[in-house]
């Protein structure tokens, strides 16, 4: 840059230095002019080796040739040539690497298999740009980056499609397979010191060879009829389960309602006797005598009776029974 420079000053000036040592009479420069001359020469050689780093630039300095240092934005200075140079690379830019596209017209880099043996033409692209902290490493040491970013990129791509089934591919694992590759790219480019950042990874195409199309289609659809009729049972399954727990739940509280009316029932017969037992026991004549009336109350309270006396040869009928049935009607039809 300060050589260039120089060169240009010399350039025009070179009439001038000439006429020095003509025939026209004009006296030879001074020696304190010639000193002065040269001085602003040597000021002017060493100011030019300023320039200006843009924001979306790094500058690479060499020193002879070796690197020695990496600058960022801004107004920067290098001893001019030859003892420095400087290189400015952007780094923002993002780089589109597109595999297995169709106006690349070769098909056999899209053609891949994948995890339960079937051939589907994928095609994907990469995103990349130079890491801000690694422009270097690219400088240096990516000697064709976006061969090789295509290179490793299709190979990362063939070994997780390799892995993995179609339909997972072609549908929910898009996601997941991007970010893998992805994953598998940057560590390669950390690995070999590329200097390069991978953005993302976006899969554009899955489909099938056009040549086993037709097939691929019968077999998604006994896949999904088998998917459906295994849905159906799931769902039957589910359905006799739901039920049977039903009725398993239905017999377990009838039951314990069973038990508990039992419980209760006995419960209260034992209070019962305990209670005449206890009462028994104050004056048992008494209660034998009641609990004998009693007895015979509840036996014969549903039962025809006619009382017959020993000495009486003639017994009048009186029908009670009767007689009660024919008052009970009365009451409920003067109720109404």
């Amino acid at each position: 840059m300060g050589g260039d420079f120089l060169s240009g000053f010399i350039r025009k000036n070179k009439k001038k230095v000439e006429s020095w040592g003509g025939s026209g009479g004009l006296k030879p420069p001074s020696k304190v002019s010639v000193i002065t001359v040269a001085l602003g020469l040597v000021a002017l050689y060493f100011v030019s080796g300023f320039y200006q780093v843009q924001h979306d630039q790094r500058g690479i300095v060499l020193r002879f040739g070796k690197w020695v240092r990496t600058v960022g934005p801004g107004l920067q200075y290098v001893l001019p040539y030859p003892f420095e140079e400087v290189f400015l690379q952007k780094v923002t830019t993002v780089n589109q690497i597109d595999v297995g596209a169709f106006f690349r017209n070769q098909p056999e880099e899209s053609l891949m298999l994948t995890g339960d043996s079937n051939l589907a033409n994928i095609s994907f692209s990469v995103l990349w740009k130079i890491k801000e902290d690694g422009v270097e490493d690219y400088l240096f040491n990516a000697k064709a980056p976006e061969v090789t970013v295509r290179a490793v990129s299709e190979g990362s791509m063939r070994e997780i499609v390799g892995q993995t089934p179609f339909t997972y591919v072609q549908t929910d694992g898009r996601g997941e397979i991007q970010n893998k590759v992805k994953e598998s790219l940057q560590a390669v480019m950390d690995e070999y010191k590329m200097g390069i950042e991978i953005i993302r990874v976006e899969l554009q195409r899955v489909e099938p060879p056009a040549s086993v199309v037709d097939s691929f289609r019968d077999v998604e659809r006994a896949q999904a009829e088998q998917q459906s009729e295994k849905n159906k049972a799931e769902a039957y399954d589910r359905e006799t389960r739901a039920r049977t727990r039903g009725l398993i739940a239905e017999k377990i509280n009838n039951g314990e309602a069973l038990k508990r009316s039992i419980v209760e029932t006995a419960n209260g017969a034992v209070a019962r006797f305990l209670s005449a037992y206890s009462q028994y026991k104050l004056a048992p004549d008494i209660v034998s005598k009641r609990l004998y009336i009693e007895t015979m109350r509840d036996i014969y309270r549903e039962v025809n009776k006619i009382i017959i006396d020993g000495d009486v040869k003639s017994v009048p009928y009186l029908p009670l029974t009767e007689l009660n049935r024919l008052k009970s009607s009365k009451e409920e039809v003067s109720e109404k």
